[in-house]
């Protein structure tokens, strides 16, 4: 009997033993994963971020160069007749004006993320410190959505004439709010330029306007609520509050760094939100199927875009009406088509090392260059050397 307590206890001093050593390692991977794989430009100092864009226009610079060589020397072969080692040439050519396009887009997040670290940095100075930062950042984030959610509610619910009023009074002291949080911190931004350009439509939906009911306007009815629709468009800032604060969402925000995978976004918003007013104003009134409200307009041109539309919903009736669902069905193919295709390149991306491997051999091959043209330097200094030694030599 003590012999298999003996053998118990072993067993479970085994387990507990591996339990530990697997503990350590995840806490070890953790480590790793947030030094490493979880870095961010905007977690690095302004000086490391400002070392990196000196270092991307080193690089931008050299690939200028040799695109001018390739220039000299695709002129050499057309002079010489050479068309087979002009294509070469220009193959070259290409690819070195795809590292240069990349390395701008890469430079460009490089600025943009030194832009918001200062800004950070100094938001966290006036506040106090880097949490006092994070608590105001997510105070602002509540607020949008309590105003978000109280327009909604407005447009869906159909409150009585004395809660419109007290949710105007209540909307229009948040977008006083948001306003002066936009000019606080447009006033600590290093760049003007950059923050208009990134935030201009947080200035936009901060624009008090109460409805149409508090203000009392007959046929503009229509004009107020499209553009109270337009705050909702600040749900992207609390999109992005979330994409920084949460570390799991690395991947997300890894993909939407991707050049076209943005862009092909943005484009499919901007589609989206113009599909919706178009068909609002050409066909949309109250009784029409599936255009009655902006809200049923936006569905019908969401499902239009992505699916292609089938008329379940809303069939156009008007020439208007027939031919933006014609283009919003062109355009959504094409745009869909490129989110997919960019996204499927960049899943593919992560698990082909054939990339790498060819950067890698790209690298290695200019330090071999660089290696050689210090040997041939070398050599040549001492081939005068022993020129001038010799010349001594025969002079005594």
């Amino acid at each position: 009997m003590q012999d298999v307590e003996d053998i118990a206890q072993s067993v479970l001093d085994n387990v507990s033993g591996r339990q530990e050593v697997v503990g350590k390692l995840s806490k070890r991977v953790q480590a790793v994963r947030a030094q490493t794989i979880n870095r961010r430009l905007a977690d690095l100092p302004v000086e490391r971020l400002q070392a990196i864009e000196a270092r991307l226009h080193d690089q931008s610079e050299h690939i200028v160069e040799t695109l001018e060589e390739f220039e000299r020397k695709g002129k050499e072969a057309i002079a010489e007749a050479d068309w087979q080692r002009y294509e070469l040439i220009r193959t070259e050519a290409v690819e070195a004006v795809r590292d240069f396009d990349e390395l701008q887009d890469l430079r460009k997040r490089v600025t943009d993320a030194r832009n918001e670290r200062v800004l950070n940095d100094r938001l966290a100075e006036r506040l106090g410190s880097h949490r006092n930062r994070k608590l105001y950042d997510i105070g602002i984030m509540v607020l949008i959505a309590l105003v978000v959610g109280m327009l909604l509610y407005e447009m869906l619910a159909q409150p009585s004439a004395e809660v419109t009023v007290v949710l105007d009074w209540i909307d229009i002291g948040a977008c006083v709010l948001f306003l002066c949080d936009f000019f606080w911190r447009h006033s600590l931004a290093e760049s003007k330029g950059w923050f208009w350009r990134r935030h201009w439509i947080d200035f936009i939906t901060s624009i008090p306007l109460p409805s149409a009911h508090t203000l009392r306007l007959g046929r503009t009815v229509r004009l107020v609520r499209l553009f109270r629709m337009i705050r909702v468009v600040r749900l992207a800032r609390i999109l992005r509050i979330i994409l920084f604060f949460w570390r799991g969402m690395d991947k997300l925000s890894a993909a939407f760094d991707v050049r076209m995978m943005r862009r092909s976004v943005n484009i499919l918003v901007a589609i989206l939100v113009a599909g919706g007013l178009g068909i609002y104003v050409a066909e949309g009134a109250p009784g029409v199927e599936g255009v009655e409200d902006v809200g049923q307009s936006f569905w019908w041109s969401f499902t239009t875009v992505v699916t292609g539309g089938f008329g379940d919903i809303h069939n156009p009736q008007t020439v208007t009406g027939r031919l933006l669902t014609g283009a919003l069905v062109i355009a959504g193919m094409v745009v869909v088509g490129i989110f997919t295709a960019t996204l499927t390149s960049l899943l593919v991306r992560e698990n082909d090392a054939s990339g790498a491997i060819l950067a890698l051999e790209d690298r290695m091959l200019e330090e071999l260059e660089d290696i050689r043209v210090l040997l041939r330097d070398a050599t040549s200094e001492e081939t005068l050397l022993d020129i001038s030694t010799g010349g001594d030599d025969t002079k005594s």
